[in-house]
């Protein structure tokens, strides 16, 4: 059923095989939301074009072994790869999404 597809082609075909038509409209709506849904003519191109825009680089840094393995732990539990985890806790973080609890406790 899967014959020539990578390993992670056939993960992303089961994960369809197996959701719910409730999820499958959420999943769209937020790629939508998220500048990710494309239709219609030029499709490809514009997917193309968002993925080369979304571009990611590597690199190398010294982190408390506790706070890798503890998004490790955190994202088995979300269901993600735990580096997609780290950097959506950055972007959020920059984005002002993410707050201290010392702020917090100085709005309250």
């Amino acid at each position: 059923m899967y014959k020539g597809l990578t390993k992670k082609e056939i993960k992303i075909a089961k994960h369809y095989e197996n959701i719910t038509e409730a999820e499958a409209d959420a999943e769209h709506k937020w790629a939508e939301a998220n500048g990710l849904s494309f239709s219609g003519q030029g499709a490809l191109s514009k997917a193309i074009a968002t993925v080369k825009e979304r571009r990611k680089q590597m690199v190398s840094m010294r982190l408390d072994l506790e706070n890798i393995e503890g998004m490790k732990e955190r994202a088995k539990v979300e269901g993600i790869p735990y580096q997609t985890l780290i950097n959506s806790v950055l972007r959020r973080f920059l984005n002002g999404d993410l707050v201290s609890k010392d702020s917090l406790k100085k709005a309250v």
